[in-house]
């Protein structure tokens, strides 16, 4: 049947539709050695955010023209906002993904754009819709790496997405019925040695595959923004578990509880502590909002504000993995905190002689800290050596393997002196 085409109104390129009848067509009509590329532009949000709109639109009309002189108009399509997807030849994909990257860059010298590509070769008669799926899979891939440009799709991105889809299908199922557990990790005061604090971790043990790794859950929820989700539930669970041990006269420790910088934007997140902490009868001064440092730009004044009413309200908040991403030190000049928590994969590899550089980078970040009057953690400590420097050079506390890993509360205050 023939389908009429139809163009996208912005660029004049094939709408999604178009694009897959024609993909369909030729691929039926025996054409081999093809390739499928999905691209998709970076920050394209806060683009518009910062020149309008009006700015955007003429963005997305240069793309078009770059991908339309470079891959042919015929075989370009816009699918939806800033993503695109053209046919070509496999053999020359990658030389041409280049050269997009470069006349993109050529044109705009003074802003950084990055257009991300995902590749994947479709067989003759395979679906069209699960073909562009899978080439978009890949640039989704290398969303957080920004060493590359683009990256064919492999039979392993299949399994990550069933992991992520299980996820997605499953936490109702995980919150409802406990499979999500909350463990406490301990943190020493390393004036005296003794267990001051402890961190709430979420471990997720599925009956259908076992344990699923936080590294493989927490990213998911937050791509798919259902994190504030998990969020609230061990914020619940934190509190009963506090209100609990009170009422059989237990002892009870401070403890830090991890925030996405979504949840800000997601749910009312004060409103939502502020609830649990007045059904549980906790004082605020119990509890740290942990926030990682990979705060969002584009949210700064909804975050800040967030912060702010957190700490006037009494409760400390605290900056996780201090070190571990490239905006630290901006973070730490647009936000107060009143704990920084230091990632220790500064000192992996302790032994050797290149963690000289790392030992300075952190003992200066210290002093800096120090300045501004924030209190200073590390978090990640796994040997006595590293432990030692620590101490040497002034760290308040810290946590890790090296004290213990999250375990139950029982198992905490057995350790408690």
């Amino acid at each position: 049947m023939y389908h009429e085409k139809i163009f996208d109104s912005l660029t004049g390129l094939f709408d999604r539709n178009s694009f897959l009848e024609h993909t369909r067509r030729t691929l039926q009509n025996g054409k081999k050695g093809l390739a499928l590329i999905w691209f998709n532009l970076d920050n394209f949000k806060m683009f518009n955010n910062r020149f309008g709109f009006e700015k955007g639109d003429e963005l997305l009309k240069e793309i078009a023209m770059i991908l339309g002189s470079i891959f042919s108009r015929n075989n370009s399509a816009r699918f939806s906002d800033d993503n695109f997807v053209v046919l070509t030849d496999w053999s020359a994909a990658e030389l041409k993904i280049d050269t997009v990257q470069e006349y993109l860059y050529s044109l705009h010298e003074n802003v950084t754009l990055r257009l991300r590509a995902g590749i994947y070769f479709p067989s003759d008669y395979e679906d069209v819709r699960l073909a562009c799926d899978r080439a978009k899979i890949a640039c989704d891939s290398i969303r957080k790496n920004h060493s590359v440009s683009s990256c064919m799709f492999h039979d392993a991105m299949s399994k990550e997405l069933a992991l992520q889809q299980h996820i997605l299908d499953n936490l109702d199922s995980a919150v409802n019925n406990n499979y999500i557990k909350i463990l406490y990790q301990p943190i020493v005061n390393l004036s005296d040695g003794k267990i001051c604090e402890t961190e709430a971790l979420a471990r997720w043990n599925d009956p259908e595959l076992g344990l699923i790794s936080p590294g493989e859950f927490i990213p998911t929820l937050e791509q798919y923004r259902e994190i504030h989700r998990l969020d609230i539930y061990a914020i619940k669970n934190v509190c009963r578990d506090f209100y609990e041990r009170k009422e059989k006269g237990l002892p009870f420790l401070p403890v830090s509880i991890n925030l996405s910088r979504l949840d800000f934007e997601l749910c009312d997140i004060f409103h939502e502590i502020e609830i649990a902490v007045e059904i549980n009868n906790i004082p605020r001064e119990m509890l740290r909002i942990e926030i990682t440092e990979s705060v969002n730009e584009e949210n700064l004044t909804v975050l800040n504000l967030g912060i702010e009413k957190f700490r006037a309200m009494g409760y400390e908040v605290w900056m996780d993995d201090f070190g571990s991403g490239y905006s630290s030190l901006n973070v730490l000049k647009d936000y107060s905190f009143d704990t920084i928590k230091f990632d220790m994969k500064f000192l992996h590899g302790f032994d050797i002689d290149k963690s000289e550089k790392a030992k300075y980078i952190l003992s200066s970040n210290l002093s800096m800290a120090r300045l501004m009057g924030v209190k200073a953690l590390a978090e990640g400590v796994e040997t006595s050596e590293q432990l030692e420097y620590l101490k040497s050079i002034g760290f308040d506390k810290a946590q890790g393997y090296y004290f213990g890993k999250p375990m139950n509360l029982d198992e905490i205050f057995k350790s408690v002196n």
